[in-house]
This record gives C-alpha cells, sequence and structure tokens, in this order.
C-alpha cells in the first residue's frame, strides 16, 4: 500500500545545474504502481515525455498501463512494445499515449524510422519511453524522469524527477493516492478520482446504463419521489 510517508521532495543538489524536483515513493504490489501511474496521468499534459529507466521486471511496462488507465485508456490493448517499438494508444477522452520501448535500439539515429523528432514536434500526444537510458542523448531536456528499483519480490523503489517548470504539476502526487475500487461493469481496478467513477471508463458507464434501458438493471421496490432527490 502506498502512503504519503513514503513521499520524499528533494530540490536538486550542488550537481544540478538547475533545481530539480525528485519525489520517492514505495509500491507493495502492481495494482499500486498501477495507481501511482494513473494518478501522475491526470496531471500530464499534450507534449509531455516521460522516460522510464530500470531493470528487467521492475515495473515499467505496469507503470505504462497506469498510465492508460489515468487517461482513460482501454488497458487491453497495452503491452510492451518491444518488437515493433512503437505503439499508439488513443483516448476516450484525453490526448494519444505513445509507448516506446528503446531495448532494442543502439543509438538515437535509429529513432528516425520511428518519426522521433516528427512525434515531439506536434506536442499532440503524451510520449512515454522505457529503457529511456539508450537514447539518452535524444530526450528532452523538458521531461518526467522515473527511476524503478526492486525492494523484494513484490516492492517496488519509484524515483520521479522532473524540471521546474513542471513541478507545479507534479508536486501534487504528493496528495494520498484514491483507494482502488472494482468496475462495476468490468471488475477493472479503479479509483475515486477517475471521471467515470465507480467505472473504469466510459465506456464501461455506457455498457451499465444501458442495462438500465433494456431492463437488465432494476429497482428493488417502486421509485419514490424522495429518490430523485437524494
Amino acid at each position: 500500500m502506498v502512503h504519503p510517508s513514503y513521499r520524499e521532495m528533494n530540490w536538486g543538489g550542488s550537481m544540478n545545474p538547475e533545481p530539480i524536483l525528485t519525489i520517492q515513493v514505495q509500491t507493495d504490489s502492481e495494482a499500486r504502481t498501477r495507481e501511482l501511474a494513473a494518478a501522475l496521468a491526470r496531471h500530464l499534459q499534450p507534449g509531455d515525455v516521460i522516460a522510464l529507466e530500470g531493470p528487467l521486471g521492475s515495473g515499467k511496462t505496469c507503470f505504462v498501463r497506469g498510465l492508460a488507465m489515468g487517461l482513460n485508456i482501454d488497458l487491453a490493448h497495452v503491452s510492451s512494445p518491444t518488437y515493433i517499438i512503437r505503439q499508439e494508444y488513443p483516448s476516450q477522452s484525453g490526448p494519444t499515449l505513445i509507448h516506446i520501448d528503446a531495448y532494442r535500439l543502439h543509438s538515437p539515429e535509429e529513432l528516425e524510422t520511428i518519426g522521433w523528432e516528427e512525434m515531439l514536434e506536434s506536442g499532440d500526444s503524451i510520449v512515454v519511453v522505457e529503457w529511456s537510458q539508450r537514447i539518452a542523448d535524444a530526450l528532452p531536456p523538458r521531461r518526467i524522469s522515473i527511476t524503478f528499483a526492486h525492494i523484494d519480490l513484490n516492492s517496488r523503489d519509484i524515483s520521479i524527477s522532473v524540471p521546474p517548470e513542471l513541478a507545479d504539476r507534479i508536486a501534487h502526487l504528493t496528495d494520498p493516492v484514491p483507494s482502488p475500487g472494482k468496475c462495476p461493469t468490468c471488475a477493472k481496478t479503479t479509483v475515486a478520482d477517475l471521471a467515470t467513477f465507480p467505472f473504469c471508463s466510459e465506456r464501461c458507464r455506457l455498457v451499465d446504463l444501458g442495462k438500465w434501458f433494456d431492463g437488465k438493471h432494476r429497482f428493488s421496490r417502486p421509485l419514490e419521489e424522495d429518490d430523485l432527490y437524494e
């Protein structure tokens, strides 16, 4: 479980040319890692770049799935793009998430094949890069850098660093992480500050609404006037 006491905010150091806001978080399950990412996603804007670093199995793809959850993207489409390098996940209510896995890249020059420069210049999507250290020279200075480390089988130490111009937005991650719930339609994890809560997406909300129209959902007693104002 993620608790506010796990978070520490530090401004830079003598080796940094500019102050960098760093937030340290520990999570004890994949679900909590996704929740942290979903909370971050709700503070992101088109044009943001997120660089992920960490060893195999440390939670990078899990974090991407959490970003997708926070951006109201169907998680069924989210997977590691290792063999095709780039995948795009359109949102039902926000910017597209572009997911890049640089594991098989040997130099930043190889990014030309996936339209890297055009992607950054357009500024209309959110870009997240796994194994970002392999293309470090191509990453923009204005980015969110996230490092993952194993603590034990299920727990992860996650360090989130941002430049000062993004600090006001990302600092809100120090707010308590909402407790998860289950979507009434598909039983996927959802959190209270989603716009579609208690549903995980607008699609699930509409599916549930349709059940009221076709009679699959029923009230256990006749409606009374007071029910309309509760």
